[in-house]
């Protein structure tokens, strides 16, 4: 899947700086283009819900926030929340928690047209999450002794993590914008003053792996800091 998305991404800047060769744009045009749109972007990310039907235990909401500081800088910040309901066989656990991700988004596309403000997006995320979880049931496994049946009580933790980010962003209507990205994370610490080690953290995704990747796909609204020419 990473494969065909990181291809299809590679064929989108190739189209699109294939588009744009054509007249060169006179000095003037250079400096209005590489003013880019600065302004403050909100939006909505449909990856949890994509998820969900994927992995029914797991409900989340994330929302987002941009500020274009202009052509090339973007500082970022992500915020949301994710429940956790797992039973199985080996154990019963719930988890509540929620989740903030900031960092900063350089932009990679070089512009020749006036007007065009598509991005592709190398970053940075820096992750805090805290979570209450707690693990009614679970199951040792023992075949001589037999099986021994547990349980764990209501604790906080609190997770840190990084995100490198690889993206794309485009404006499909006036202010409108779409998106996607790759994230690659790593655990920078989690607590260990408690007995439970979080299952999933919220935000990051699986705590049984100290690297994992993730994805997000975003539908934002801009709102311009001036008007456009």
């Amino acid at each position: 899947m990473l494969k065909y998305i990181l291809s299809l991404s590679l064929l989108v800047c190739s189209l699109s700086s294939f588009a744009q060769q054509g007249k060169e744009m006179t000095k003037e045009e250079k400096k209005l283009a590489n003013k880019g749109n600065p302004g403050l972007s909100i939006g909505i990310d449909l990856a949890p819900f994509i998820n969900h039907i994927f992995s029914d235990e797991r409900f989340g909401v994330e929302a987002n926030a941009r500020y274009t500081i202009n052509r090339k800088w973007q500082i970022a910040a992500e915020l949301g929340y994710e429940n956790v309901d797992l039973d199985n066989d080996k154990m019963t656990y719930t988890s509540d928690g929620s989740f903030i991700r900031t960092g900063i988004d350089y932009n990679l596309f070089r512009v020749e047209e006036i007007g065009n403000n598509d991005n592709i997006l190398l970053g940075f995320r820096y992750g805090v999450a805290v979570q209450e979880q707690s693990c009614p049931r679970y199951v040792v496994k023992e075949d001589y002794w037999g099986d021994v049946t547990n349980s764990l009580g209501s604790s906080t933790v609190g997770s840190h993590w990084a995100e490198f980010v690889f993206g794309l962003r485009s404006e499909i209507i006036k202010n409108f914008y779409m998106g996607w990205s790759v994230r690659f994370r790593t655990i920078v610490n989690v607590g260990t003053e408690n007995e439970l080690e979080p299952y999933s953290i919220p935000g990051y995704g699986r705590r049984d792996r100290t690297t994992n990747m993730g994805f997000t796909y975003t539908l934002e609204y801009h709102i311009p800091f001036s008007k456009r020419k």
